[in-house]
C-alpha cells in the first residue's frame, strides 16, 4: 500500500473539517463533503463523511459528557434518525442538486437573522424544532450534510454551547452508523480502501479534542456568532456547489 497525496489531502480536509465541527457544534459533513469532493468521487466522499461521523461524534460525546441532557435529545433524535435512513436509501436513484441549492437559500437566509437578531428571538417550539431535526436528518442522508440545518434548530433553542455539541453528536450517531452500512452496501466504498479507517478516526480525535480547548476559552456569546456564520458559509457552499 503507497500513501498517495490525495490521501494526505483527504486526511488533511477530516481533520480540520473536526475542527471546525466541534468549534461549529454541528459535525463534520458541513465542511468535509464540498472540500473533499475536490479530490474523490461523491459516493465515496459519502462513505467516508458517514465513518468520520461515526468517530467525531462519539469523541464528542465523550469529551462533552458534562454538557448532557436527555430533555433535549429525546425530542430531536427519532426524526433525524428515521429521515436520514431515507435520504440515505434515496441517494442512489434521485438527484440532489435541487435540494443543495433550496437547502442553501434556506441556511443563508436564516444564518443572517441569528447573526443580527438572535438577541431578539424567542425559543423555538418543540414542533419546529423536531421539524428541523428531520430535515436535517434527511439532508445528512441524502446530501452528505445536514449538521447546519440542526445547527438552527439548536441555536434557536438556546442551548448552552456544551449542551449544544453533545446534543448535535448524540443525535448523529446512530444515524451515521445506519447510513455508513446503507452507502457501503450500495457500493460507495471498496474495503481495499480500508486503511482510511483508522487515519480519519486518529484526526476525527484530534480536531475535537483540539476544538473543545478552544471552545473552553470563548464565552457563549462567541459561540453563537460563530455557529451563525458556519451556517451561512454552509448555504453559500451548497447553494453554488456543482
Amino acid at each position: 500500500m503507497t500513501i498517495e497525496f490525495h490521501d494526505v489531502a483527504l486526511s488533511a480536509i477530516a481533520f480540520l473539517s473536526e475542527l471546525l465541527g466541534t468549534l461549529s457544534g454541528f459535525g463534520s459533513s458541513t465542511f468535509f463533503v464540498p472540500a473533499a469532493l475536490f479530490v474523490e468521487s461523491f459516493q465515496f466522499v459519502l462513505a467516508l463523511t458517514a465513518i468520520l461521523h461515526c468517530f467525531g461524534n462519539f469523541f464528542r460525546i465523550w469529551l462533552f459528557r458534562e454538557g448532557f441532557e436527555w430533555k433535549y435529545l429525546s425530542q430531536l433524535v427519532l426524526p433525524a434518525v428515521v429521515f436520514t435512513v431515507i435520504g440515505a436509501a434515496l441517494t442512489a436513484t434521485v438527484s440532489v442538486e435541487w435540494m443543495m441549492r433550496a437547502l442553501g437559500v434556506l441556511l443563508i437566509a436564516l444564518s443572517v437573522v441569528f447573526f443580527v437578531g438572535k438577541h431578539k428571538l424567542t425559543k423555538l417550539p418543540t414542533w419546529a424544532s423536531v421539524i428541523l431535526s428531520g430535515l436535517s436528518g434527511f439532508s445528512t442522508g441524502f446530501v452528505g450534510t445536514g449538521g447546519a440545518i440542526r445547527g438552527l434548530a439548536l441555536s434557536a433553542m438556546q442551548l448552552p454551547k456544551t449542551s449544544f455539541v453533545i446534543t448535535s453528536a448524540s443525535i448523529d450517531i446512530l444515524g451515521d452508523a445506519l447510513r455508513a452500512v446503507i452507502y457501503i452496501r450500495n457500493g460507495f466504498m471498496d474495503w481495499h480502501q480500508w486503511f482510511y479507517i483508522p487515519i480519519l478516526g486518529l484526526v476525527a480525535y484530534a480536531g475535537a479534542k483540539l476544538g473543545k480547548n478552544i471552545l473552553n476559552k470563548i464565552s457563549q456569546q462567541q459561540f453563537e456568532k460563530i455557529v451563525s456564520v458556519f451556517i451561512f458559509i454552509s448555504g453559500i457552499m451548497m447553494l453554488f456547489k456543482k
